[in-house]
C-alpha cells in the first residue's frame, strides 16, 4: 500500500530558436548529476503541420531515499512547428530548431514504494500506524517535500537559463 503526496507542476514555455538537442543533453545530465535512475518511456515524432514537425518526450525519474521513501519526478516535452534551421553563431554554422516549445516538470514522494504492508489486512493497518505515529508522517514529509520541490526548481532553473530565458537564475540554488 503506497501513498504518494504530489508536488505542484512547473511549467516553462518558449516560442523562438532553441538549441534543442543542447537543452535535451543538459537536462539530462542533470538527472546523472543528482543520481535520479533515468527513463524516456515516450518518444514521438509526428508530421505535424506545414508549420513544421511535433515532438512529444515523456522522461520517468525517480531515486529512492531510503528503504520506505523514493522520490518520482516526471518531465513532458511538448514540441510544435519545428523546423530545423542553420544559423551562424560566433562565425561558426550550427543547427537549430525553430520552434514552439512547453516544458512541464512535476514529481511526487512516494512512501512503502515495495508495497511490504500493502499486501494484507493487517499491512495496511500497520502502514497506517506505522505512518501516523511512528514515522510522523507530516514533519518527514515536510522535509522530503522541500528536497523534491528544489530539486525540481533547479531542474526548471537549469531549462530556463539554457533557453536564455528573462527569469533565468535561482535565489535558493544552494538549498538542497
Amino acid at each position: 500500500m503506497s501513498k504518494k503526496v504530489g508536488v505542484r507542476r512547473m511549467v516553462v514555455q518558449k516560442v523562438g530558436i532553441i538549441d534543442l538537442d543542447g537543452l535535451y543533453k543538459t537536462m539530462r545530465r542533470w538527472f546523472y548529476d543528482y543520481k535520479y535512475y533515468f527513463e524516456e518511456p515516450t518518444s514521438r515524432v509526428r508530421p505535424g503541420s506545414a508549420a513544421g514537425v511535433e515532438y512529444e518526450w515523456v522522461w520517468r525519474a525517480w531515486r529512492k531515499i531510503n528503504e520506505y521513501t523514493k522520490f518520482n519526478v516526471r518531465v513532458y516535452f511538448y514540441i510544435w512547428d519545428a523546423k530545423d534551421i542553420e544559423v551562424i553563431k560566433d562565425g561558426e554554422k550550427v543547427k537549430l530548431t525553430k520552434c514552439r516549445l512547453m516544458l512541464e516538470i512535476d514529481g511526487d514522494i512516494e512512501l512503502d514504494y515495495g508495497n511490504f504492508f500493502g499486501k494484507s489486512k493487517f499491512g495496511k493497518i500497520l502502514f497506517s500506524i506505522l505512518n501516523s505515529l511512528v514515522f510522523q508522517e507530516e514533519k518527514i514529509l515536510a522535509n522530503w517535500w522541500d528536497e523534491l520541490y528544489y530539486h525540481l526548481y533547479k531542474l526548471q532553473t537549469i531549462a530556463k537559463e539554457y533557453l536564455d530565458m528573462e527569469s533565468k537564475g535561482n535565489a535558493y540554488y544552494d538549498v538542497w
